[in-house]
């Protein structure tokens, strides 16, 4: 009897915590507002896509979705990197561009820095 009193508890437990788990990613996972890409297209940064690809402190790097709401909904992966102090994004896999030619990517680059906990300086000293 305890023997079958214990193993219904556990199952019970095992089930709980699946369930607070799968919960929690879900609550975690969100849009949030980066900027206004015309008068009539919002961008949000889908927090959940983020991955970290930084290898060296000093050559930073991380991809990550971007959804652009408008009259229709469309989603892009744009990817950063650092080399020597200089910042390239490209967009979908396309061609690399300096970030400075483009406002949205820098936004972009700042959040990802911040969220991702790699918003340390760089010096080249």
């Amino acid at each position: 009897m305890p023997k079958k009193i214990f193993c219904a508890a556990l199952t019970v437990a095992i089930v709980y915590f699946a369930a607070v788990l799968i919960f929690v990613n879900a609550a975690s996972a969100e849009d949030v507002w980066i900027d206004s890409y015309s008068s009539r297209v919002q961008c949000y940064v889908m927090t959940d896509t983020f991955v970290n690809r930084t290898q060296y402190r000093d050559n930073r790097a991380f991809s990550v979705d971007v959804k652009f709401v408008g009259a229709t909904v469309a989603v892009h992966n744009y990817s950063f990197r650092e080399n020597d102090g200089l910042i390239y994004f490209s967009v979908d896999g396309g061609a690399d561009n300096f970030i400075d030619s483009d406002k949205l990517a820098a936004r972009i680059w700042e959040f990802g820095l911040d969220f991702l906990g790699i918003n340390y300086e760089v010096r080249y000293d």
